[in-house]
């Protein structure tokens, strides 16, 4: 398989998995499995409703969120439509420009508003308060705010992945995934998994081995992560790179046992942590790796794009083809791909 199919798999693995994940974004595991069975392929969303049609709220396990409603089968939310603004401006731009970014990214947001004063497309709050930030005038630079701490800077990363890989920019690479995610978050932590997740995807392009792969990702954590102030959200909780070495300790440990101890959860300690942990459990069964991931619920659509995004780094088109056809704008995901993956015509890399 040739490296431009990886470029271009590292995008429709995001959007697939994103897609995925989408209609049952917040349920628990035990709900998915009461109300869908096991999710295999992309669905409407799933919106259980009493014998009046009312919507309801809650169930014996838990309550019920219906963030996605609105979507349709196969339609990816605000992860790969981040993902796609950064890599529509790292090629337009031939590179690096903050600003471009965040006007791509702000825009994307703002033709999304509804005259209720929602947003389309499942936007956290926190991702929601730093584009406000940006259209009342502040830089790139200055708008990001403290909350969640969310998973935004990890789950939109990966072209940046892919341009670091293309172009040979490392550490500068790096460098610009902490700026990326300084637009929307400030927390340590969410910025963190942002310069992780890049890493890990332009690694993976470069055939990184598991136990590499496990020994760098917190490593590289280590010397991101600042100490979070006690007075961030969830401080307490402990941090990133905390969990990211729970993961090097416990690979071979079950899926339910990872689950329990990590969780999925919108939080950027959790989601994340469980994607790379399942990534990690089925190196080599990506299909099967992704469909149990968005099985345990939670953050499902996120945990699923980056998996789907790292999966695609690391083996190519290996989706299976009924998903690349349905998948929302699979045409032009590729076409991404192949232009990000079009830097690097002048390297030595075949």
């Amino acid at each position: 398989m040739s490296l431009k199919e990886h470029y271009q798999s590292t995008l429709l693995g995001c959007a697939i998995g994103d897609a995925l994940g989408m209609p049952v974004e917040g349920m628990k595991p035990q709900q998915i499995k009461k109300y869908v069975g096991w999710i295999t392929d992309f669905i409407d969303p799933v919106i259980v409703r009493d014998p009046q049609g009312n919507a309801l709220t809650q169930d014996e396990f838990g309550k019920l969120k219906y963030w996605n409603k609105d979507f349709q089968r196969g339609e990816y939310t605000d992860d790969t439509i981040l993902s796609v603004a950064l890599a529509e401006s790292l090629i337009a731009c031939r590179g690096f420009n903050l600003e471009d970014i965040a006007r791509r990214q702000v825009a994307e947001y703002t033709k999304r508003l509804q005259p209720d004063g929602t947003v389309f497309g499942g936007f956290g709050k926190t991702t929601i308060d730093g584009f406000k930030n940006l259209l009342t005038g502040k830089s790139p630079y200055e708008s990001g705010v403290i909350g969640g701490p969310g998973n935004a800077p990890a789950m939109k990363m990966a072209p940046l992945g892919l341009w670091m890989h293309a172009t040979m920019t490392i550490e500068r690479g790096l460098h610009f995934a902490h700026l990326v995610g300084n637009i929307t978050h400030r927390d340590p932590r969410s910025l963190a998994s942002g310069v992780v997740q890049a890493y890990a995807i332009s690694s993976l392009l470069e055939g990184i081995d598991r136990s590499s792969f496990l020994r760098k990702i917190p490593s590289l954590c280590t010397s991101v992560e600042q100490e979070t102030p006690a007075d961030y959200p969830l401080a307490d909780r402990g941090t990133l790179v905390e969990c990211l070495e729970w993961i090097s300790e416990n690979r071979d440990a079950s899926a339910d046992e990872a689950h329990r101890h990590l969780k999925s959860n919108s939080l950027v300690f959790c989601s994340y942590p469980f994607a790379l942990f399942m990534f990690q459990k089925y190196w080599d069964e990506p299909v099967k790796g992704l469909i149990e991931t968005v099985n345990y619920g939670g953050d499902c659509d996120t945990t699923g794009a980056m998996f789907g995004a790292l999966t695609g780094a690391r083996h190519g088109l290996c989706w299976p083809q009924h998903w690349v056809e349905n998948v929302q704008d699979s045409a032009r995901l590729q076409e991404l791909g192949e232009q990000l993956y079009n830097f690097n015509a002048s390297s030595p890399r075949k």
